[in-house]
């Protein structure tokens, strides 16, 4: 469907909103981003579950941005999708947006559900999380079709639409567990890699129920009594006929050339291989120490079958990501410091001419780049602008805007934003502090601690649950705290096994990240800028983990808020075998022994009587098991906490309603037990927010 031109003016004058007939799929009457946007108010929590958004979700510049480039490299197809509350539901668009700007976006296909997410848990397959499905779209060599994944009523199916949009259809028929998808040569058939064998596991699973489940590794009890299928499971090819839609076997021989991982000339050990367009090029980086697991990598070239290593410093450490120019250049994407991992820096090498040249360096997210001719394609953010498509020249590293989603959310009111680094026993840290709109240097305002990445757009932290924006609105500074590099990183360590009892003997990763922490927010305190006896802390997995640590071993933080909980002796027998198993590897005591020493500095089990902050947890219906023997814990010791269970989550949320419910929970939780200046809510003695 291409939109009128007239209505094309209005919505992308400012580069390109997302079309009304998309936005038409969330609930009527307009939404309050909407609203708010135009009248310059504040960022509210509503405005932050309706930004149109693409790529996995997460702030990682590990993560994928799923835009897929054309054939001629003028165009881009996206898959956007948006949270409705209302619904609980989300919009969805498959987005084909031109290069040069000339021509207005076009809504190729809209409607369908969003697709969670699976992955692999130890030796166990198909465990749903709550992030996106990463599948990028795939144009047809001749241009005119782009295949895509959609999900409608609990059907997965191969879809095709004419990149024109004038049209788009399902291509299969029933669930197929599609995992991957390829064009042929031709451009006559869409090849299918199909997760097709772990569901067959599945269903062998259920049959086993009718006789009893034996207890093994399989059961994974904190989030259900049914074994997951032990794993991993080869998946299973298909071809399907863009004409005729007929789904066929694909041969194994296609299959391997299709779906192979690895081309001739890059090794074994080598990540991020990639090969310039002629073929007779690749590069890769690898590590310097094999033998160590967090070993600098560095970046590899063979170019017309003459290996040549980049010497410069700047091709050794944490590389992100590599891709060839049109001129046999390299382009590739680190991080750099201060504080370990606070920029990311884009350079350039010739394998021929010398030393890299740099590009671009920042403190915004730069994730998922395409090459195109001159230049990459990216998801990009900054502190308080959304995630956008930019291109980044490969002359000059200059940053253009190709597509923005959200162009009326920088119409909104914003404090002031600051990225703050600072020093701590053990390191160096960083973090983004956010100010409210109103605030004048006129009084100490209360923190809200969020974790545990601080990267691209301030949204709410790890898992999206603490809206920085809102919670400023609300009067409070945030801040926004990078967690430091495990305290481990510093040890040599051949495996995880070793890395990870590293980082546990005497808790010494946890002590390691709090102390980073307490330093950052002793400097806000310092400043005159934050109240000592109203500070908040926040945080999901890890950041929950140090949250927990934080309240058994500080007096600093006044009330706490979780996403996930809690790290104890009962998670021995409340997660899983496959965990269990893990945790002796890293040094946690096995069953039958002792282990109250050990769990003395960390346990909110063994420290019930010891907390003193009031307790908010809101937890996925799959692992709030974890917190029970806690919760009761506190509970009977006379303390304040309050657990949420939402059904149908995991790890990461997903759902428009519960994201919402939480966001608004998490303001009033705080705010009751941290009432900002002039803020008539306040709960009176032993009452809860």
């Amino acid at each position: 469907m291409r939109l009128p031109y007239c209505l094309v003016a209005v919505l992308f004058a400012a580069v390109g909103a997302l079309p009304s007939a998309a936005a038409a799929l969330c609930s009527p009457p307009p939404t309050r981003a909407e609203q708010s946007a135009t009248n310059g108010a504040n960022v509210s929590p509503e405005d932050l579950l309706g930004l149109w958004d693409f790529g996995d979700g997460g702030s990682s510049p590990l993560n994928a941005s799923h835009i897929a480039l054309s054939p001629n490299k003028k165009q881009l197809a996206v898959q956007m999708r948006r949270a409705d509350a209302a619904t609980n539901r989300y919009c969805m668009a498959l987005v084909i947006i031109d290069r040069s700007g000339q021509s207005a976006p076009i809504i190729a296909d809209q409607g369908g559900d969003f697709i969670k997410a699976q992955f692999s848990n130890r030796r166990l397959a198909g465990f749903p999380i709550g992030l996106p499905m990463p599948l990028t779209p795939r144009w047809s060599p001749d241009g005119h079709h782009i295949a895509y994944v959609r999900r409608d009523q609990g059907q997965t199916r191969l879809w095709i639409a004419n990149a024109d949009g004038s049209g788009a259809e399902a291509a299969t028929s029933g669930d197929l567990p599609i995992s991957d998808l390829r064009w042929s040569a031709d451009g006559r058939h869409v090849l299918l890699a199909a997760d097709t064998n772990r569901l067959e596991a599945e269903r062998r699973i259920e049959e086993e129920g009718l006789s009893g489940f034996h207890y093994d590794y399989r059961i994974w009890q904190a989030a259900r009594a049914l074994p997951f299928p032990p794993g991993p499971y080869p998946p299973i090819y298909y071809q399907v006929d863009r004409e005729t839609k007929q789904l066929m076997s694909l041969p194994a021989d296609a299959a391997s050339k299709a779906f192979g991982s690895r081309g001739e000339g890059i090794p074994a050990n080598a990540r991020l291989g990639t090969f310039s367009d002629d073929g007779n090029a690749a590069a890769w980086v690898e590590r310097e120490q094999p033998d160590q697991l967090r070993s600098p990598s560095r970046l590899h070239a063979v170019v017309d079958g003459v290996p040549i290593a980049c010497q410069s410093e700047a091709c050794a450490g944490e590389l992100l990501g590599i891709w060839w120019t049109d001129r046999r250049e390299i382009l590739f994407l680190r991080t750099e410091g201060p504080a370990d991992r606070s920029h990311l820096a884009l350079y350039k090498w010739h394998p021929r001419r010398g030393r890299p040249t740099l590009l671009l360096r920042t403190e915004d997210l730069i994730l998922g780049c395409q090459a195109g001719k001159g230049e990459l394609f990216c998801g990009y953010e900054r502190s308080l602008e959304p995630r956008r498509v930019v291109a980044i020249s490969a002359r000059d590293g200059a940053v253009s805007t190709v597509y923005e989603p959200n162009p009326d959310f920088a119409r909104h009111r914003f404090g002031a934003v600051q990225r703050l680094y600072w020093k701590f026993q053990g390191g160096e840290a960083f973090g983004d502090l956010v100010l409210p709109p109103d605030y004048r240097n006129d009084r100490k305002l209360p923190l809200i601690v969020v974790q545990y990445t601080s990267r691209g757009f301030l949204r709410g932290g790890t898992g999206d649950e603490y809206p920085i924006l809102p919670l400023a609105a609300a009067g409070f500074a945030v801040l926004s705290f990078q967690r430091p590099t495990d305290y481990a990183n510093r040890i040599p360590a051949a495996n995880i096994a070793e890395f990870s009892q590293n980082n546990v003997t005497g808790w010494a990763d946890r002590r390691h990240v709090l102390n980073a922490l307490e330093a950052g927010v002793s400097q806000l305190i310092d400043r005159g800028l934050v109240d000592p006896a109203r500070i908040g802390i926040s945080g999901l997995s890890d950041g929950a983990s140090t949250v927990q640590f934080a309240l058994v071993n500080s007096s600093m933080f006044r009330a706490a808020a979780v996403s996930s909980c809690c790290e104890d002796p009962s998670n021995y027998d409340s997660a899983g075998e496959e965990y269990y198993r893990d945790l002796v590897s890293w040094g946690y005591p096995p069953r039958g022994t002792d282990g109250r020493k050990f769990w003395q500095r960390y346990s909110l089990l063994q420290n019930a009587d010891k907390i003193a902050a009031p307790i908010l947890m809101q937890l996925s219906d799959d692992e709030f098991r974890l917190a029970l023997p806690a919760y009761h814990a506190l509970e009977a010791a006379g303390k304040t906490v309050d657990m949420y269970v939402f059904p149908d989550e995991h790890h990461i949320k997903w759902q428009p309603a519960h994201r919402l419910a939480i966001y608004r929970r998490s303001i009033a939780w705080f705010r009751g037990w941290l009432t900002p200046q002039g803020d008539p809510a306040s709960p009176s003695a032993g009452e809860r927010p």
